[in-house]
């Protein structure tokens, strides 16, 4: 497996690489499903006294390159909710982090609600999201327009979808606002440069009226607290998929 591995990421052009790539989906998807939620299973893991880790099942990275084979995405996945996570997000992407639509369809249904992370941008992705098993999925709102992020959001709801929205400003929350998003997503690794700064999320987190998730760069307890001070949950990945048993290291970070 070929991972590209950059020093910065060029939104504009992977957006144009995966609009020149896509194909629509066409499948037929009976809505009999209905996707969890998880700005409910946040808040009962804040209940119920853990500290709310979505976990990540990523194979590779564009700063790390190749980071796990991930040979049964289902068993860890289940690990992942087993040891405690009130979600796992499940990325689909190929070039990037070594995803799949196959490692999203073998996680799903799980006791957790599980999030797609892609590169979405079509409102018939959110289709084929709902129809792989997703309960919820990504959308990173430089990406749109007010107009066309609300069009996204509300294609997510009429699947029974609460969509996490990926902020990195103060623009980016205010067109997230605009376009209805409830469920954010603050990413603390600079678009440009790839750098990770956790006070990013202390500096985002006043000005959003919503559900906050913290994402990128939490490796450590005290990392986690120091999120959690200004956010709802955290998302955590390379921390866990490098470690030799990743249940037993989320269940070390959420209690």
């Amino acid at each position: 497996m070929y991972i590209m591995v950059v020093s910065k990421l060029d939104f504009g052009e992977i957006m144009q690489a995966c609009k020149a790539s896509y194909k629509p989906f066409e499948g037929t998807v009976e809505m009999t499903r209905k996707p969890a939620s998880l700005v409910d299973s946040i808040a009962a893991a804040k209940k119920d006294g853990r500290r709310p880790v979505i976990a990540e099942i990523k194979p590779a990275s564009p700063t790390a390159g190749a980071i796990r084979t991930v040979g049964d995405p289902a068993e860890i996945a289940k690990e992942y909710a087993g040891a405690g996570a009130c979600g796992v997000s499940v990325l689909t992407e190929p070039k990037y982090f070594g995803g799949s639509l196959a490692n999203l369809q073998s996680a799903a249904g799980i006791s957790v609600p599980v999030l797609r992370k892609d590169f979405l941008f079509d409102l018939s992705q959110v289709k084929e999201s709902y129809y792989y098993g997703a309960d919820t999925l990504l959308l990173i709102s430089s990406f749109f327009s007010a107009d066309s992020l609300a069009a996204m959001i509300a294609e997510c709801r009429r699947y029974g979808m609460e969509p996490l929205v990926e902020v990195h400003d103060r623009d980016d929350v205010e067109r997230s606002a605009s376009a209805g998003a409830t469920l954010y997503a603050v990413n603390n690794r600079d678009r440009h440069t790839l750098k990770v700064d956790l006070r990013r999320t202390r500096d985002l987190a006043p000005a959003i009226d919503g559900t906050v998730v913290s994402a990128s760069g939490v490796s450590t307890v005290d990392q986690l607290k120091f999120v959690l001070s200004y956010s709802d949950a955290a998302l955590v990945g390379t921390a866990l998929m490098r470690a030799e048993r990743p249940g037993s290291a989320l269940q070390n970070l959420i209690w």
